[in-house]
């Protein structure tokens, strides 16, 4: 590693401790202007994917707004209505992302919806095991993406391993609705890009024909 990387990584932290309060005033401000103006939906993990017209929302210091979704949120309980996070809940453990869907849930109003997209375990094995026209599309969009592939078993090495997924839980369908299930939320499954409601559909942007079939994207509802 050269020396500037290593500054650059002793840097980050210094700079995420010093510009936390700073965030935390952003997000207040920017919620109380997305309160008054009548809906407030909250990006979780926004990093360098803002949405327009949402509130984006990070824990390190280039996101400028922040939110640690695994804390109490520090706005009113139920003044939420739209939360989107898209590949962020796989970096937090198990135990990590119960508190992430309790939190949220108590943030949400009766009636709103917390949309959630992260890897789907179960499909990228089926990808592997089968090894067909899916396995090749994988193999392809990951070259694209820089990555020097040689061998099927890599499509499994990355979800596992890849973005250090190994730090934090990787879900398939049946976990991740138990869980979300468990702090309150009514559970379904949707497509890439859709949603019944509109500040939800459109949001994805690993739109690639291997990436939307190895998804896994949930709405959870809290009931009204």
């Amino acid at each position: 590693m050269s020396a500037r990387s290593q500054l650059s990584r002793l840097a980050h932290p210094v700079l995420d401790r010093a510009l936390r309060k700073l965030g935390e005033r952003r997000f207040r401000a920017e919620f109380d202007r997305a309160r008054a103006a009548g809906s407030v939906q909250v990006n979780i993990g926004a990093g360098r994917k803002p949405v327009e017209g949402w509130i984006n929302t990070d824990v390190v210091w280039q996101g400028k707004v922040y939110l640690d979704a695994t804390r109490p949120w520090p706005i009113p309980a139920g003044s939420v209505h739209f939360v989107y996070a898209d590949n962020v809940i796989e970096h937090v453990t198990l135990a990590q992302g119960r508190e992430v869907f309790r939190h949220t849930y108590d943030a949400l109003a009766p009636g709103g919806v917390f949309r959630l997209a992260t890897p789907d375990v179960e499909a990228v094995a089926r990808q592997y095991l089968e090894n067909g026209e899916l396995a090749r599309l994988g193999m392809e969009r990951n070259r694209e993406r820089g990555r020097d592939f040689t061998y099927p078993v890599e499509l499994l090495r990355q979800v596992y391993v890849g973005a250090q997924h190994y730090l934090g839980f990787i879900y398939d369908y049946a976990a991740i609705s138990a869980e979300m299930e468990k702090a309150g939320f009514v559970v379904k499954r949707v497509p890439a890009g859709a949603s019944d409601y509109p500040p939800l559909a459109g949001l994805e942007v690993r739109m690639h024909p291997a990436e939307e079939a190895t998804a896994l994207i949930v709405e959870g509802s809290k009931p009204a």
